[in-house]
């Protein structure tokens, strides 16, 4: 039997069907290797970022912990008698049963006395250890500035200790101080409880002396591990000890880079570890802080999945293969069939021929019609290329409302969250304030009943040294002063309450409702939002007009100010003036808003008012701002109109009718960054 002419085709077909599905196979597997592989990254940074995060707030949280501490035993009075005559035995009496307390609660391992000298009286932890002039950086600091003092210390044997400083000082006196430490593996181990990582402390050793690092090792039961490196020691390890080689691959690298890390296997672990610089008090870099992260578990669930894929993709494909396979030998059986059935038609065909050939005429009438008919059709799909880039424009508007709303909703709960914690501290501080005032009225009113008895009835003896007393310590100045300190602080407190009432006022969402609004009021909201650009650098200065109240969405006529006062605040490179006018005819209103900025080019002032066009860099502007400011103008049946002189400025003028209705429309839409301006007014 003769062999099919058409039977190759099946190997025509696979060949590159057989390719095709190799790439196809290759790809996904790379492409799933890749997308988990990235996750992985991203969490992996995350954690860290979370572990770096945790340990600069236990840092603050300790700094609170010693400074409250230090004040409650200031507080004491045995222990301020004791301190004041240098009694170091009633000293270690009383403070023995509080060390033991604050150890077995807080950690807290070391607890000095230091005379006003420098010198140190007593060690509670240690009471038959004597003497010492104290040179750590947080006592010098605490010295110097008769204040708290925090931070990172490290001993001479390589220990690290958290210790904080506190001058004792009485009736304006300095009687001595307070410090207080807690040893640097107790903050790890606390620290490993709550992020579940393994921490590896090493430090540079010209900062330890050899012998006192190995006699302290050999105190606290520590292993030797001076001449594992070249120029660092391991100072803390949360992990159980593991080989030299380890530590070597751990410990690469004296300063990585914010994103570096490395993967090493301890005891058939692997962890991936990010190195952090380790400074003391003094801002030295003494070392590195290394966090391990162990990532057994997550490797093994990444090579199923990727096992999973190439087994699942691997089937598929085969079916594939063999499904065509099939498909195309009956394709070969009936492409011969069809071959043969279309030989015999080729004859039924030149007889058509003719017939078509009498129908030539009648396809080229059809023909004239045609072409008529496509230059109708053209014009048309211009009249719909045109609704649709129409369409298109209104789309790209929505898009950035719906954008911006979204990012509200974040900036609102985050803004009012902010607003309420620091309206609840500015209360107790105001309420105390008025306390302090009243107090303050009664003591002036005790000195003056003072001065009446003393001068009244003292023997000349005691009106003289009451009168040197007084004068010495200037009690007549201090009632003077007082009442203005008091003064001062109120007036700061309600200038907190007003700017957190407007943080309040533009965070809130808003419901869409038209209400009369005196625009002068929220010209003043937006710029006490963004006052804080423009003290020390841009002089506000007012012209405002009688004009009437206008009848519209508040809180979209806000963002309008606040977008372009923004503008004109980033427009001004040093020192500048913004000035605001307001006037009103007899049917709208008229708000102007200059600046002595750079201006804006010429060539830019057409687009400004487009949806995401912007002259600024990448990063710190979506060019919306200025698009929503012409959006909302629109809305309220109102215009704007600017005119700017590169050098020189720019005026934005808005004209509001206020006796037409505006256009509903969707709800305020505010910048996620009342700081930082969204349009394209910027010195190019």
């Amino acid at each position: 039997m003769k062999p099919s002419p058409y039977k190759p085709i099946r190997r025509r077909v696979l060949l590159p069907l057989s390719l095709t599905f190799a790439v196809l196979f290759c790809t996904f597997i790379y492409t799933n290797y890749q997308i988990r592989a990235n996750q992985n990254l991203i969490d992996m940074r995350h954690r860290f970022e979370v572990t770096q995060a945790f340990n600069k707030e236990s840092q603050v949280q300790w700094q609170t912990l010693m400074r409250n501490i230090m004040v409650e035993i200031t507080r004491d009075e045995q222990l301020r008698q004791a301190m004041a005559a240098a009694d170091s035995a009633t000293l270690y009496q009383l403070s023995l049963p509080r060390l033991k307390q604050l150890s077995e609660t807080h950690g807290i391992s070391h607890f000095y006395y230091h005379l006003p000298t420098g010198s140190t009286l007593l060690r509670v932890y240690n009471p038959q250890e004597l003497g010492g002039k104290v040179e750590r950086n947080t006592f010098l600091q605490a010295a110097r500035s008769r204040e708290f003092s925090f931070g990172l210390e490290l001993g001479k044997i390589g220990t690290l200790t958290y210790r904080g400083v506190q001058p004792w000082i009485v009736s304006g006196k300095l009687i001595g101080y307070i410090e207080l430490g807690i040893e640097f593996d107790y903050v790890l181990e606390q620290l490993k409880a709550i992020v579940k990582e393994d921490f590896l402390v090493t430090v540079e050793k010209s900062f330890v002396d050899r012998e006192q690092w190995r006699r302290g090792r050999e105190h606290f039961g520590r292993s030797q591990n001076w001449d594992i490196l070249e120029d660092r020691v391991i100072a803390y390890q949360t992990l159980p000890d593991f080989n030299t080689s380890g530590k070597i691959q751990l410990l690469a690298g004296k300063h990585p880079s914010a994103d570096a890390f490395s993967e090493i296997v301890i005891d058939q672990q692997s962890y991936r570890v990010k190195n952090f610089p380790l400074r003391d008090s003094a801002d030295r870099l003494i070392g590195n802080l290394s966090v391990l992260h162990n990532i057994t578990l997550e490797k093994s669930l990444f090579r199923s999945f990727i096992s999973m894929n190439m087994l699942v993709s691997g089937g598929l494909c085969l079916a594939l293969f063999f499904f065509t396979y099939t498909v195309l030998g009956r394709m070969d059986r009936h492409l011969a069939i069809t071959r043969q059935r279309l030989n015999d038609k080729v004859a039924n065909l030149k007889n058509v021929n003719a017939q078509l050939e009498g129908e030539i005429g009648h396809r080229r009438k059809a023909e004239s019609e045609l072409h008529l008919l496509n230059e109708t059709l053209e014009e048309r799909v211009v009249q719909r290329t045109t609704a649709l880039e129409e369409m298109n424009r209104e789309l790209q508007e929505k898009q950035a409302t719906i954008l911006h709303q979204d990012k509200m909703a974040c900036i609102g709960q985050l803004a009012a969250g902010i607003a309420h914690d620091i309206n609840n501290p500015v209360g107790f501080i105001s309420h105390n304030l008025v306390i302090l005032d009243r107090y303050l009225k009664r003591l002036k009113q005790f000195a003056d009943l003072q001065n009446l008895l003393i001068k009244g009835r003292a023997d000349a003896e005691l009106n003289t040294a009451w009168e040197k007393g007084w004068k010495d310590f200037d009690i007549h100045g201090l009632f003077q002063e007082l009442p203005i300190i008091l003064s001062e602080c109120r007036d700061g407190t309600a200038r907190i309450s007003q700017t957190v009432q407007s943080l309040r006022n533009f965070s809130h969402k808003e419901i869409p409702q038209l209400k009369l609004t005196d625009i002068h009021q929220s010209i003043e909201s937006s710029l006490s939002i963004i006052c804080h650009q423009l003290r020390n650098k841009i002089e506000v200065v007012r012209d405002y007009g009688q004009i009437p109240r206008l009848d519209c969405y508040p809180g979209q006529i806000s963002q309008v100010f606040l977008n372009l006062l923004i503008n004109a605040t980033q427009a001004i490179a040093d020192q500048g003036e913004i000035s605001l006018r307001t006037w009103a005819d007899d049917l709208r209103i008229y708000v102007s808003i200059s600046d002595n900025g750079c201006g804006i080019p010429a060539d830019k002032l057409e687009r400004i008012f487009e949806p995401f066009y912007t002259t600024k860099d990448v990063g710190v502007g979506t060019g919306l701002g200025l698009s929503i400011v012409y959006d909302i103008v629109t809305r309220h049946q109102g215009s704007i109109e600017v005119v700017s002189t590169i050098g020189e400025g720019t005026t934005f003028t808005l004209s509001l009718p206020f006796n037409e209705k505006p256009t509903p429309g969707a709800e305020t839409v505010i910048s996620e960054d009342p700081t930082r301006a969204e349009t394209g007014h910027c010195c190019g």
